[in-house]
């Protein structure tokens, strides 16, 4: 009985605990930064889909809105993806993402790369009100 009980309030710890690490219904897995910028690829957790580009999405966040008519946030038209010696590429229709555990660059602007736990809380509330 004893272990019955324990098993029930750690399964609704466990519980309690996935609720409040992640209140977005998105997972980040990459982010990369500048000073006029964010690229960040998403994982959505709260779809269900042998669709990858449904659930997978690469987002382009504008932090200075030069041009009143475009958009603060949109989608990177993913094409393909590679891996080699430690460096990964992204091709998108708006063009090439290169990044190492170091550096990175998007059509050969410089951008740093961004831990996933320290993208602010702000650009998450700006990426699940828009996705």
């Amino acid at each position: 009985m004893r272990s019955g009980k324990f098993q029930f309030y750690m399964l609704q710890f466990l519980y309690f605990c996935s609720m409040t690490a992640n209140p977005f219904p998105f997972k980040v897995l990459f982010c990369f930064e500048n000073e006029s910028k964010i690229l960040i690829e998403i994982k959505r957790t709260d779809i269900q889909s042998e669709d990858k580009s449904r659930i997978y999405k690469w987002l382009i966040i504008r932090k200075q809105n030069e041009n009143e008519n475009e958009n603060l946030i949109g989608q990177l038209t993913f094409q393909s993806m590679e891996q080699t010696d430690g460096e990964q590429v992204r091709q998108f229709s708006e063009g090439t993402l290169i990044w190492d555990a170091d550096q990175a660059t998007f059509n050969d602007e410089a951008m740093k790369p961004v831990k996933a736990e320290e993208v602010s809380e702000e650009w998450l509330e700006i990426i699940a009100r828009t996705t």
